[in-house]
C-alpha cells in the first residue's frame, strides 16, 4: 500500500520558477492570453523539457495539477503517512484541498514553493492554502513561502507543536524593495501602527515563538516538546520592538538532536540561552551560518565566541558545519572542535570576510577567506610537528573547507596517518565565482586555448596576466610550454577547464604514496544549491590506472562516483549555503 507521494524535481535540480512569478513582475499578458502560445503548449516532439525558459509552462503546470488530483482521488483515505510538493512552484489549490479532505491525518508535509508567485492578489491577506485540517503532522518543511503565507505556516506549526518532532522553516532574504512589500501583506490590517518598520519574518517569528510583549494576561508562549531536529533560515530569533528573545525554554534539549541555524538574525541569544538553561544538550547535528558585511572584527569575533563556548558545553557531536566570518584562527577555533574527537565525523568550517572591492555587486556578497587567517609561525609549527593541528585529535570521514590549495597540504598533514578521511571538499562559493578566479580550474588559460584553437593560431605562445595578488600589479607573462602541453592534456581527457598549477601539485601529493591513502574524492565547488554552478563543480577521484594519480569528472557529466558520493555524504555536501533558495529576479 502506497503511504508516500511525492512530487520532486530531483535532488539535485536548481529550483526554477513557477510560471506565475512573472506576472507579478509586470507581465501578466505572458500567461493569460486567450490563446496560449506554442511555448505555452506541449511541444510537436517529444523531447520537450518540461521546463521553457526556467519556467514550468502553463499547460504542462495544469497538466500537473490534474495528474496529481487524479492520483490522490485513487488512494484509500486517510492513507498517506508522507506529502511533498517540491516542484518550486505554488501548490494546486484543488491538490491540497482533496488532500485535506482525504488524508487529514497524514504525518509528513514537504513544500518548495516561489515567494514572487502571483497567482492571487498578494496586497490583501487572502490565501488559496488551508491547512488547518492537518492536526497530527510530525514532520513539516517548508522552503521559500510567500509573504501571504506566513499566517498559514504559522498556525500549522502551532497547531502542531506538542507532537511535532522535526521543523523546517525556509525563508527567502528579501531586496529592501520586496521586503517592504511583504511586510504591507501582512500588516495591512494590524492594529499596532508600526507596519512600515516591522519586517514579514518579525511577524512570523512572533507568532511561532510568542514574541509579543508579555503582559499579566499573556498566553504562556508556545513550546516544542517533541522537536527533534529544527532547521530555521533567516527567521529573526529576537523580536526587536517587543525585546522577546527566543530561548532555549521552547524545547526539550534532552529531546533535541538536530539544531541548523541559517542567516538567522540573533542567532547567538538562542544559543546563549542554551547555556543558562543548564542542561547538558545532547546535539548529535549542529549548523550554524552567520555571515553579514557589516559584522565588524570585534562582532565576529564574539560571535565565534558564542559558536566555541556552545561546543564546548557538551559532547557528542556527530556533524558540524559552521560558516562564519572569519578573523579568528582555524587552529584556534578547531581547538574547540577537538573536543569531540570521539564522535565527530564530519566537520564543514566556512570562513568568509567582506570583499573590498566593491565596484563589483558579486563582491558584496563577501568572499571566501583562502589562508584559514592562520600567521606564518602557526602554519610552520604544525608542518614541523602535523599533532599540533587540533586535527589531529580528529577521525573525520568528510572535511569541508573554503581555503586556497597552496595551504592545504599543512594543513592536512595529520590524516596521512590515519585511515579516516573519505572525502575532501573545497568549496569556492557560488557566488564569489565570476569575480574571484578558481582555485581549482585555470578558466583564463582555458579561454585562450579556445581562441586559439577556433582562430587557428599556434598554442605556444601564449600571454596571460600573472597570479599576483592585486589586479592592478599583475604582469603579462608568456606561459610555459609544459603548462599548455599539460593543459592540452587535461582539457582533451576530462572535458573540463585545465587545473591550476597549485591544485594539481596538492592533487598530486594527496593521492600519490607520501599523501592520505584512505582518500576517495576531492569534491571541488559549491553545492549548497543542487547544480546550481555545474560548470565550476567538479569531482577528483584516486585513478587505479594510467599515469596520473588521480581524474577529474566534472558534475555535468555525472557518473557512478558522483552518486556515491551523494548518497553518502550529501548534507555535507549541501551545507552552509549562502544564497536564496530562489533567485530573487528572473
Amino acid at each position: 500500500m502506497v503511504k508516500e507521494l511525492h512530487f520532486e524535481t530531483g535532488i539535485d535540480e536548481d529550483p526554477k520558477r513557477c510560471i506565475h512569478a512573472k506576472d507579478w513582475l509586470g507581465y501578466m499578458g505572458n500567461w493569460v492570453e486567450d490563446e496560449p502560445r506554442r511555448t505555452d503548449t506541449w511541444n510537436v516532439n517529444d523531447q520537450s523539457h518540461p521546463l521553457e525558459r526556467d519556467h514550468l509552462i502553463r499547460v504542462k503546470y495544469e497538466c500537473l495539477a490534474q495528474r496529481a488530483v487524479a492520483i490522490i482521488e485513487r488512494l484509500e483515505d486517510s492513507q498517506l503517512d508522507n506529502f511533498s510538493w517540491n516542484y518550486t512552484t505554488c501548490i494546486p489549490s484543488e491538490v491540497l484541498e482533496l488532500l485535506s479532505l482525504k488524508q487529514p491525518t497524514i504525518g509528513g508535509l514537504s513544500f518548495v514553493t516561489d515567494p514572487f508567485c502571483g497567482r492571487f492578489n498578494r496586497w490583501s491577506r487572502t490565501s488559496d492554502v488551508d491547512l488547518s485540517s492537518f492536526r497530527q503532522l510530525r514532520h513539516l518543511s517548508w522552503k521559500a513561502p510567500m509573504g501571504s503565507h506566513f499566517d498559514d505556516a504559522a498556525a500549522t506549526i502551532l497547531n502542531n507543536a506538542h507532537h511535532l518532532q522535526d521543523l523546517e522553516l525556509e525563508l527567502q532574504s528579501w531586496s529592501r524593495e520586496r521586503e517592504s512589500m511583504e511586510s504591507r501583506i501582512i500588516n495591512r490590517e494590524d492594529g499596532s501602527g508600526d507596519w512600515n518598520k516591522t519586517s514579514a519574518s518579525t511577524l512570523l517569528a512572533r507568532r511561532i515563538f510568542g514574541l509579543h510583549t508579555r503582559t499579566p494576561d499573556s498566553p504562556p508562549r508556545p513550546l516544542y516538546p517533541s522537536i527533534r531536529n529544527l532547521t530555521l533560515t533567516r527567521l529573526p530569533l529576537k523580536d526587536e520592538i517587543s525585546g522577546q528573545e527566543v530561548t532555549a525554554a521552547s524545547f526539550n534539549l534532552n529531546t533535541l538532536r538536530s539544531l541548523t541555524l541559517r542567516m538567522c538574525p540573533y542567532w547567538m541569544y538562542l544559543l546563549s540561552s542554551f547555556l543558562d538553561a543548564g542542561v547538558t544538550p545532547e546535539l548529535k547535528t549542529l549548523e550554524i551560518v552567520d555571515f553579514y558585511l557589516q559584522t565588524t572584527r570585534q562582532a565576529a569575533i564574539r560571535k565565534t565566541s558564542i559558536i566555541t563556548n556552545f561546543i564546548d558545553s557538551f559532547i557528542g557531536l556527530e556533524e558540524l558545519f559552521v560558516s562564519h566570518c572569519g578573523p579568528v584562527s582555524a587552529l584556534d577555533f578547531w581547538e574547540h572542535v577537538a573536543g569531540h574527537g570521539s564522535t565527530l565525523k564530519r566537520l564543514v568550517h566556512h570562513q568568509r570576510t567582506t570583499d573590498q572591492d566593491e565596484e563589483l555587486i558579486s563582491c558584496r556578497m563577501g568572499k571566501d577567506l583562502p589562508d584559514f587567517a592562520m600567521s606564518q609561525e602557526d602554519r610552520h609549527r604544525i608542518r614541523q610537528d602535523p599533532f599540533q593541528n587540533p586535527l589531529s585529535r580528529l577521525d573525520l570521514a568528510f572535511l569541508g573547507l573554503t581555503c586556497a590549495p597552496k595551504y592545504l597540504k599543512d594543513v592536512l598533514l595529520p590524516f596521512v596517518s590515519k585511515k579516516s578521511l573519505k572525502v575532501l571538499h573545497l568549496r569556492h562559493t557560488g557566488v564569489n565565482a565570476s569575480s574571484h578566479p578558481s582555485w581549482v580550474f585555470n578558466k583564463a588559460l582555458d579561454l585562450k586555448l579556445t581562441e586559439a584553437e577556433s582562430s587557428g593560431k599556434s598554442i605556444n605562445n601564449i600571454r596571460m596576466r600573472n597570479d599576483g595578488s592585486g589586479r592592478k600589479s599583475r604582469r603579462v607573462i608568456v606561459v610555459d610550454p609544459e603548462e599548455i602541453a599539460i593543459a592540452v592534456k587535461e582539457r582533451k581527457q576530462w572535458n573540463t577547464p585545465p587545473l591550476q598549477h597549485h591544485f594539481r601539485i596538492f592533487a598530486d601529493w594527496a593521492f600519490g604514496p607520501e599523501g592520505i591513502k584512505s582518500l576517495e574524492y576531492i569534491a571541488i565547488g559549491d553545492l549548497s544549491r543542487g547544480n546550481r554552478y555545474e560548470q565550476d563543480n567538479a569531482l577528483v577521484c584516486r585513478n587505479v590506472e594510467g599515469e596520473s594519480r588521480f581524474r577529474v569528472i566534472g558534475q555535468r557529466d555525472g557518473g557512478p562516483e558522483w552518486r556515491d558520493v551523494k548518497s553518502r555524504f550529501g548534507s555535507a555536501l549541501g551545507a552552509c549555503p549562502v544564497e536564496n533558495l530562489i533567485p530573487e529576479y528572473n
